[in-house]
């Protein structure tokens, strides 16, 4: 590989890994979503112990995730009040 295509490779790589970073996708997403990410857990440790859930995405008004658990899955859709309580409630899938 000549050093023009390894520069445009590494400057491609380094956009990728800055609009991941930007958009809380893949490794950076429990970066971005932090405070959420520690809400959903503590909220399945105590209603759906050994679950897991999907990344943390925005919505209009909010977070949602996918939770996996036995028997089925559902979304988790959460927001914030202005006093810092998460209100979480579910949906079917």
């Amino acid at each position: 590989m000549s050093k023009k295509s390894t520069k445009l490779f590494l400057l491609g790589a380094a956009a990728l890994g800055a609009y991941n970073f930007y958009k809380g996708k893949g490794v950076f997403n429990k970066t971005r979503f932090k405070e959420q990410h520690k809400a959903v857990a503590d909220y399945l440790e105590n209603h759906f112990p050994n679950s897991t859930y999907s990344e943390i995405t925005p919505t209009e008004e909010g977070w949602s995730c996918v939770v996996n658990t036995y028997p089925g899955h559902f979304v988790l859709y959460m927001t914030k009040t202005p006093d810092g309580v998460f209100v979480f409630w579910e949906k079917e899938i």
